[in-house]
Order: structure tokens, then C-alpha cells, then sequence
């Protein structure tokens, strides 16, 4: 039996670490910002780059407005850590053209949408990644101030 889309969303926010930390967890407590990944669960299983990209943006719109845009880092996940990711990519083979031949290896199969799909998502990833964690890590409670 299939999962409603609600549980699927939240259990793969939760294997995305949402639970890690408390403003984390405000991607499955905060109802409006949990259906705007609802929303970008649907547009990924429409395979539509457009509907993704609105769905991305309405999170980032949102999680600034809440003052916590760096949440929008689980939306990049989302979709970074998904099917349309190769999950091997082979050493680039250089022909004697002097070209690069790329070959990448996917755990179902891919439509053109679902790769562009998700090159885009892992670009925003490896763009905002490490400040992004930065700003959620830094906003941890200290138990020794508790």
C-alpha cells in the first residue's frame, strides 16, 4: 500500500535530518511551511522543472518571512537526494578529440525533466550547503545554558 503524499513527505524530511535540530523540526510542526513541501512533493512527482521551481521558491519565500530562509536548504535536499540524482558517477573519459565523455549511472529510469531537475537542485545544494548548515547549526540551544 502506498503512502498518503503527507506521510512521504514527512518521512523523507525526517531521513533529510529535519529532526536534528529545532529549527529543523519546524518543517513538519509548522503546518503552513510542511504543505509548501508537500507542494514541492507533488511537483517532483509531476516531473515538471517549472512546478519545482515554484514550489522552491514559495519555501524560500516563506521561511524568510519567518526569518529562517537558511530552511530552505531541506527543500534543495529534498530533491537533490532523489531518484533523478545518479547514484554513481563514472570517471569522465577524455576522447582524443580532447573532448569529455560523462557517464552516470541512475537507480531507475530518468526522464530528461527529472536530470535537469535535479542538476539544478544539486547546484542550489552545493551553492548555499555550507552556509546554510552554518546558520542551522549555530542556532542549536547550549545545554550549558540551560
Amino acid at each position: 500500500m502506498a503512502l498518503s503524499i503527507y506521510l512521504a513527505t514527512r518521512k523523507k524530511l525526517i531521513s533529510h535530518g529535519v529532526k536534528n535540530t529545532p529549527d529543523g523540526n519546524l518543517t513538519l510542526t509548522d503546518t503552513g511551511l510542511f504543505l509548501l513541501f508537500v507542494r514541492l512533493e507533488r511537483a517532483q512527482r509531476s516531473k515538471s522543472f517549472e512546478a519545482v521551481q515554484a514550489a522552491v521558491q514559495a519555501i524560500e519565500s516563506y521561511t524568510e518571512s519567518i526569518g529562517k530562509r537558511y530552511l530552505t536548504l531541506f527543500a534543495y535536499m529534498y530533491i537533490y537526494f532523489s531518484d533523478g540524482t545518479p547514484k554513481l558517477t563514472e570517471l569522465d573519459e577524455i576522447l582524443e578529440d580532447g573532448g569529455v565523455r560523462k557517464t552516470k549511472e541512475y537507480r531507475r529510469a530518468v526522464t530528461d525533466e527529472e536530470i535537469v531537475i535535479s542538476a539544478w537542485a544539486a547546484l542550489k545544494f552545493d551553492r548555499y550547503r555550507d552556509s546554510f548548515f552554518r546558520a542551522l547549526y549555530s542556532r542549536r540551544p547550549n545545554p550549558a545554558s540551560a
